[in-house]
């Protein structure tokens, strides 16, 4: 359901960019493009996973598509551990889509400006010009530090056991006073029948 308002309002803003005075070419490619990030939370040191759908809802096929979305991750900030930035499929056909995942990991911690890539293509055989598209830009997201990440999330096992240790001679004293006195009490009622 999300992916489908999704692609509905990606259509109405991409119907909604064209100059004053054009018109949109009938029997061209028109190819659409979104950025969807599939892990929850960034986290630095840990796998972010990118993931990005094009749809050609032309009637001709999309010709020479690349997705570009190199700027919008540095290097300096992400490392590539799966996948490319730069993309590039011969032909999208009309009615077609095609999926690209790419896993990256956050080097720093931080706000972080997440841009929209760019797509190329050429909407037909015999155009001239490039078309130039964007995918979604999810904006500005938050990169959590590693160590604050862990403390908000992990099940904390080694304070639980500390807390245990700690609980044990409060709970357990008791326990083994009255274990004791009931075991006394427990000899003296056989002893009387």
């Amino acid at each position: 359901m999300y992916t489908i308002l999704l692609l509905a309002a990606a259509v109405a803003v991409s119907f909604g960019q064209e100059p004053t005075g054009v018109v949109q070419e009938l029997g061209a490619a028109r190819v659409l493009a979104s950025k969807f990030f599939l892990s929850q939370y960034a986290v630095e040191d840990k796998d972010y996973v990118v993931d990005y759908h094009l749809h050609n809802i032309g009637d001709k096929a999309a010709l020479k598509v690349t997705l570009d979305d190199r700027h919008s991750f540095p290097t300096q900030t992400f490392e590539i551990v799966r996948g490319l930035l730069q993309v590039r499929w011969e032909r999208l056909g009309p009615g077609a889509n095609v999926t690209h995942s790419v896993v990256l990991r956050p080097r720093q911690f931080g706000a972080f400006n997440y841009t929209a890539g760019q797509i190329t293509y050429y909407p037909s055989e015999d155009a001239k010009e490039v078309r130039v598209g964007y995918t979604t830009a999810p904006g500005e997201g938050y990169i959590y530090r590693l160590k604050d990440y862990e403390r908000k999330f992990s099940p904390h096992v080694g304070d639980w056991a500390i807390f245990a240790l700690m609980a044990l001679p409060c709970v357990g004293l008791p326990l083994l006073l009255w274990f004791k006195t009931k075991s006394k009490y427990d000899i003296d009622l056989k002893k009387s029948k």
